[in-house]
């Protein structure tokens, strides 16, 4: 078995033979930290392999491969055969800042309530040049919003602001100890759009989510992005995957952030109203918070609400992914279930 060392950065890899090597690099500029790198292939059909095949003699860096399954179960095989303490994530794609594992590192040494240490992003095209830098959930949002008045990220509290918006954006913004995975039994669940705001959300409860205010990582936009392919091809599923995951969590944050707020539930539950992504389909979130429920854990027949065998399922991706004149079917739907 080989020595544990104190940083783990897992990598999912799948067809990014044009950036994993500048990947790499980013990580390993980080001299001073005792890390590894725990390359997962998902089943890539471009030259990703040959590239990686280029670091068989980094002691470092540890490939293993399989059956193209998606990108959670890459990350959850990742975690698997990581050995570090503090473990780092890395999409092939995208790339570390100079510095980002030290300042990170200190944050999760240093400040034992944090569950979550992330930073702004750099947003870069292809070739690498700077978009944008995306502060939290202050600039660049996903989307329009549908609504208006106040909203929770307005509260500048780091936890409720992920019932608007997945600000963090990307995996790759993403660092924790291990021990928040191994003692929570924390795993990346089978979402391809939405893996990462449920993983984060269900992190969040654990912990305070820390963000370092200077972008630490670069985020490449591409045409093979999973999420831009969400909006082009797969709307409606990427929609409700991110729909069931805050209201898988949206009354356990608002009722402890009651606990210590100045606000009353009310007041926290009647802005997260008017914040959580419907999408224009308001009546498919309604049910879904409706069949969640207040229960410390979800009932079974709500995570089974995720499955694409499942009527409420198909009916509501097909609404979520164009317009409809009578949404109010799935009133009736959710009392049925």
């Amino acid at each position: 078995m080989r020595a544990s060392p104190a940083v783990s950065v897992l990598m999912p890899s799948y067809n990014h033979g044009r950036f994993v090597e500048e990947a790499i690099e980013s990580v390993l500029a980080s001299r001073e930290i005792d890390l590894e790198i725990v390359v997962v292939d998902d089943g890539s059909t471009d030259d990703t392999l040959e590239r990686l095949g280029r670091w068989s003699r980094e002691s470092r860096l540890h490939l293993y491969r399989q059956e193209n399954c998606g990108a959670h179960a890459a990350l959850n095989r990742c975690l698997e055969q990581a050995r570090g303490e503090l473990i780092f994530i890395l999409n092939s794609d995208d790339a570390f800042e100079p510095g980002r594992i030290p300042r990170l590192t200190r944050v999760l040494t240093e400040q034992p309530d944090v569950a979550i240490a992330a930073s702004w992003i750099r947003v870069v095209d292809e070739a690498g040049i700077e978009i944008g830098v995306k502060e939290g959930w202050r600039n660049m949002p996903p989307w329009p919003r549908t609504g208006s008045g106040p909203t929770i990220a307005g509260l500048a509290d780091e936890r409720l602001a992920l019932l608007e918006t997945n600000y963090i954006s990307t995996t790759s913004n993403l660092a924790f100890r291990r021990e928040l995975v191994d003692q929570h039994r924390l795993r990346f669940r089978s979402l391809r759009y939405a893996h990462d705001w449920e993983f984060i959300l269900s992190a969040c409860q654990l912990g305070r989510i820390f963000l370092v205010d200077e972008p630490l990582v670069r985020y490449r936009v591409h045409g093979a992005n999973t999420i831009r392919e969400g909006a082009e091809s797969s709307q409606g599923q990427m929609r409700l995957e991110i729909q069931w995951s805050v209201a898988r969590h949206a009354v356990q944050m608002l009722e402890r952030a009651a606990e210590t707020s100045d606000l009353d539930f009310t007041a926290l539950e009647a802005l997260a109203w008017n914040s959580m992504p419907s999408f224009g389909r308001q009546t498919i979130l309604n049910a879904l918070l409706l069949l969640r429920g207040s229960s410390d854990e979800p009932p079974a027949a709500y995570d089974a609400l995720i499955e694409p065998s499942h009527p409420f399922y198909q009916e509501s991706v097909a609404v979520l992914a164009e317009d409809l004149p009578n949404p109010e079917r799935f009133e009736k739907r959710a009392q049925e279930i």
